[in-house]
């Protein structure tokens, strides 16, 4: 019984130990990194249009392993 709890604490807690950047947002980890703002909040935008929401967000959590919430915070505020 206990490693059935086990298996749903790890579950609940995938999150926070997956993503590295967990409490950062992606403007934060782009000046970091050295990117361009302006230029990634264009490639954003140009997917949104070509793709949609879903797809935006989905390409930003995979390029700086961020959390769901983030990358929709970073998508949100660029509409």
């Amino acid at each position: 019984m206990m490693s059935i709890f086990k298996h749903v604490l790890e579950f609940f807690n995938a999150e926070k130990t997956v993503y590295s950047h967990r409490n950062r947002t992606i403007e934060m980890i782009a000046s970091e990194k050295g990117i361009d703002i302006n230029s990634l909040k264009q490639e954003t935008k140009a997917i949104l249009v070509s793709e949609g929401n879903v797809e935006a967000v989905i390409k930003l959590r995979k390029r700086f392993n961020v959390t769901l919430a983030a990358a929709w915070i970073f998508v949100d505020k660029l509409e």
